[in-house]
């Protein structure tokens, strides 16, 4: 019975002590992990990778570029002398002519008319002339054999003077009927293209009335619209030079000829005329044109991208680059500018500095940075 209870309690010794021995591991391990969770972690992040360019300053100009139209420099309405019936058009819009060519004519049937009129008129007055005259050669013969009064030769005299007026005036009048024959034909007086056409055959035109219109080929220019705000630059600018839509890579000189001196009242633009000195063939009229100007800024400028700009406290600031301890800091800058890849900075930054160009969201004040491409 003792040795029963002897071997019951020597089997239930280690048992018990297993359920200790498991309870100190786990309260071990516990210690160990939470002693490793509260030792501080001494490794430094490494440097954030980061892009930058050297800062330098240049005598910047200002770009700004207008969308016109290539038109004539001359551009005149013809229209005949005479009015009448418009007969025959021979022309269309973007014809082109020569000088003399013709380019329209009136039914002459009236100008006739008239000229066989003022013809008759013009005989009549000849044959009481002839007349006149003998009859004052008769009474001067009277006179002299004392069978005229001195009165009725002087009435028949004042005869033939009125006579003659009245005849020169027909010779006047039909002179001028015979030149209207020939304004019944219109004709270019220089060489160009037809722009507009006004008038149809058949339609009953007045003196004066435009019937086509016509733009000599031999001086073309840019007509732009430009705001009110940028008249000052345009007058100012070191440099104008247009461009075809159709040929963007050729440039020509322009010259500012005219700037309209009253504003559009709805667009508050002025119109603008640059003339185009050395335009060559493809200079067509009707076709879209650039003009680009160009101004020289009052001060040197620094051009960074878009990309190294930030903010701090709402205004514009860029990260520098410090070269010794390879550390960034930011810095407010005062800008001149913008453009469609570029900003002008004029101040807040230095020549010779770097200035971060990529990553600048992700950076803080103080932070060492590694430059992408430089050796570790």
């Amino acid at each position: 019975m003792s040795h029963a209870n002897t071997l019951f309690q020597t089997s239930d010794r280690p048992l018990g002590t297993g359920k200790q021995w498991l309870r100190v591991a786990i309260l071990l391990a516990g210690s160990i992990f939470l002693a490793a969770c509260s030792e501080p972690d001494t490794t430094e992040p490494a440097p954030r990778p980061v892009r930058i360019t050297d800062v330098q300053f240049r005598q910047a100009a200002i770009t700004a570029r207008y969308s016109g139209e290539i038109r004539a420099r001359h551009e005149s309405p013809l229209a005949f002398q005479v009015g009448g019936k418009l007969l025959k058009r021979l022309v269309d819009v973007g014809t082109a002519v020569e000088r003399g060519q013709l380019l329209a004519t009136l039914d002459p049937a009236d100008v006739r008319l008239d000229e066989a009129g003022v013809s008759a008129q013009l005989a009549a007055a000849q044959a009481e002339l002839d007349q006149a005259n003998k009859d004052l050669n008769h009474l001067s013969n009277l006179q002299k054999q004392n069978l005229a009064s001195p009165a009725a030769v002087e009435r028949r005299q004042d005869q033939v003077r009125t006579t003659a007026a009245r005849l020169a005036a027909a010779r006047a009048t039909l002179g001028s009927y015979a030149r209207k024959s020939n304004y019944t034909e219109l004709r270019a007086e220089q060489a160009g293209v037809i722009t507009a056409v006004d008038a149809e055959p058949g339609q009953i035109v007045a003196s004066g009335q435009s019937i086509v219109r016509l733009a000599q080929t031999n001086e073309q220019e840019v007509v732009i619209s430009v705001p009110e705000n940028r008249l000052q630059d345009l007058r100012a600018a070191s440099s104008i030079k247009v461009s075809l839509w159709a040929y963007p890579e050729h440039f020509y000189v322009g010259r500012l000829r005219e700037v309209s001196p009253s504003v559009d009242q709805v667009l508050r633009t002025y119109t603008v005329k640059v003339s185009i000195p050395g335009a060559d063939a493809n200079v067509v009229m009707g076709m879209t044109a650039t003009v680009q100007v160009e101004r020289n800024e009052p001060q040197p400028v620094a051009w960074l991208p878009l990309t190294a700009l930030t903010q701090q406290h709402g205004q514009p600031a860029v990260w520098v680059f410090d070269k010794q301890t390879s550390t960034v800091q930011i810095r407010t800058v005062t800008m001149a500018g913008y453009d469609e890849a570029n900003a002008k900075v004029l101040g807040g930054i230095s020549a010779g500095e770097a200035v971060i160009t990529a990553g600048v969201h992700k950076l803080i004040a103080g932070q060492k940075v590694r430059i992408l491409g430089a050796n570790p």
